[in-house]
């Protein structure tokens, strides 16, 4: 199982666990990808997962960069005009996961960008 992938299971179960239903798994469309779409009192979240085993190359949210911002609010907003959901609340939240050995430790930041 790739890093990318426990991450994301990690990050899903995360969610699920504070109550949010999960949508979708790594939707994705020509103008890119979003890790986990879910939903939580009436707001469409759209989460990017970065996961890391070190610090090495800096904070998991620090490869983030403001190319890729650009792609997820595209694909954002066309999973919403797909699925006709334009005018429910949304916003784009960030997990990033750091594992320490087998432990791995979780930071959300909701309204990321």
């Amino acid at each position: 199982m790739s890093l990318g992938f426990q991450g994301e299971e990690v990050a899903s179960n995360y969610l699920k666990n504070k109550g949010y239903q999960v949508l979708e798994r790594n939707f994705r469309c020509k103008m890119g990808e979003i890790d986990i779409i879910a939903c939580i009192h009436k707001t469409l979240v759209f989460v990017e997962v970065k996961t890391r085993r070190n610090l090495k190359f800096g904070l998991p949210c620090e490869a983030i960069t403001k190319n890729k911002k650009v792609h997820i609010k595209k694909v954002a907003a066309f999973y919403a005009t797909k699925n006709k959901v334009e005018k429910i609340n949304q916003r784009i939240d960030v997990i990033e996961i750091l594992y320490q050995g087998e432990k791995a430790y979780i930071r959300h930041t909701e309204n990321a960008f």
